[in-house]
C-alpha cells in the first residue's frame, strides 16, 4: 500500500513540474522555437485574394 502511495505521489510530483515547464516555456514569448522562427516571415505578408469564375 505504501508503494502505491509513494508511486501516486511521484507521478503527480512529475506531472505539475511538466505542467510547469510547459506554462512557463509557452508564456516566453521573446524565444522561439526553431518551427516558430521558420514561419515568422509569413507573419508579415497578407493574404493574397483570388477570384474564381
Amino acid at each position: 500500500m505504501k508503494v502505491l502511495l509513494l508511486t501516486v505521489f511521484l507521478s503527480l510530483l512529475l506531472a505539475g513540474i511538466f505542467l510547469a515547464c510547459f506554462i512557463r516555456e509557452r508564456r516566453s514569448k521573446h524565444l522561439g522555437t526553431p518551427e516558430q522562427d521558420a514561419l515568422r516571415p509569413f507573419d508579415l505578408e497578407k493574404p493574397k485574394i483570388v477570384l474564381r469564375k
